[in-house]
């Protein structure tokens, strides 16, 4: 049983970044209809999102909020004792991108750095990562990054993905802290038999080479083998019965009552089942914020970016509140937990408008003077 708890930690700060250019559900409109748009707006949520240039990664936006985080609070990069990078895009197949962003961050060659390949439910299982290396009594800083391109496997003629999926990145700086009282608790759960609802089959090892030719696959939806394929009736029935069982659950476990709870975050999956799983498990209204609408689904990006939004909306806010935290979806893979903010600096969603040159286009040729010599 996935349960875990934890203590004597404090969530400093948090920080989230979006690329810069911004797509509307109306610019589809002259593509699928306006009754279309209208429908996606309603049921979906989505009215707008923050779209990734070809050369703007996932670790550009974390690394642009990382630096927000860092630089606003004056932490020493020589200080973070683990990284922790949570995506499923990341920016190669080999190595983790977790290494490359020790490099441009100027963290210590002495900090931990890795991946966890994870989306939609990453913010919930990053963080009690994070907190488990922390318990550690060598550990005492962890920055944990979260975030996704989703846009950049979506298919632009398969509308039920290509209107909802947008990118983001977050930061998030945890510490030790001795004297904190606060508890953590997770349940995190994982249905693996799911794992072809939400897939992009094509590009990883098992299926390396597939067609980049986009041909109808669906009625009206086109892919290509390297495109994302959501099985929407199943994703949707996982959503509405899994999560309300895992956060039943969860509340017992622990007994934790949620009307005694500041905040309810949950991943900006799509609106009517986000209202759908609060009505099930006792969530109001007025403590879920909602940040779909103008972000859409970011993926591992979704919760600290509905965060940021909530409380940072006006500028740079300081926050404590008691938080729970929901996510669900690819893998398949859930995971709910309770987290409490205690002065922890908020930052208000940056525009990222720079991306990382890694120069690759020379790899080779800086080897070439070795062959045949």
């Amino acid at each position: 049983m996935a349960n875990l708890s934890f203590d004597q930690y404090r969530i400093v700060a948090m920080a989230t970044s979006v690329p810069t250019p911004v797509r509307t559900s109306q610019d589809f409109a002259a593509q699928y209809g306006q009754d279309v748009v209208d429908k996606i707006i309603k049921n979906v949520g989505v009215v707008q999102g923050h779209l990734s240039d070809a050369h703007t990664t996932t670790s550009d936006l974390c690394l642009h909020a990382a630096n927000t985080l860092l630089d606003g609070m004056a932490i020493a990069r020589d200080s973070i004792d683990v990284l922790l990078f949570v995506s499923q895009t990341p920016d190669y197949v080999a190595p983790s991108t977790a290494c490359v962003l020790q490099d441009r961050l100027g963290l210590s060659v002495d900090c931990l750095a890795y991946d966890i390949n994870l989306a939609c439910s990453g913010f919930v299982y990053g963080i009690s990562a994070a907190l488990s290396y922390l318990a550690n009594p060598g550990i005492r800083r962890v920055l944990l990054l979260c975030g996704d391109t989703v846009s950049k496997h979506c298919s632009p003629e398969d509308r039920g993905l290509v209107m909802l999926s947008y990118d983001g990145g977050s930061a998030i700086l945890i510490d030790k802290d001795l004297d904190a009282k606060d508890q953590a608790h997770f349940k995190l759960r994982t249905n693996g038999s799911g794992y072809r609802s939400l897939i992009v089959p094509y590009g990883g090892y098992r299926h390396r080479i597939g067609s980049a030719e986009r041909t109808l696959r669906e009625p009206e939806v086109s892919r290509c083998d390297y495109d994302g394929y959501m099985n929407g009736a199943d994703v949707f029935r996982f959503s509405i019965t899994e999560v309300p069982k895992l956060v039943k659950d969860f509340k017992n476990d622990f007994a934790i009552d949620y009307a005694q709870v500041d905040r309810h975050i949950l991943h900006q999956a799509n609106i009517f089942i986000m209202k759908n799983i609060a009505k099930r498990v006792g969530i109001t209204e007025d403590k879920m914020p909602v940040s779909i609408d103008r972000y859409g689904n970011t993926g591992a990006a979704t919760i600290p970016l509905t965060i940021c939004d909530h409380y940072a909306r006006q500028g740079v806010a300081e926050v404590s509140e008691t938080v729970s935290v929901c996510g669900f979806g690819i893998g398949l893979s859930l995971g709910v937990g309770l987290i409490t903010m205690r002065n922890t600096r908020v930052f208000p969603i940056g525009l990222c408008g720079e991306y990382f040159d890694d120069n690759i286009e020379n790899l080779h040729n800086e080897t070439k003077s070795l062959v045949n010599c």
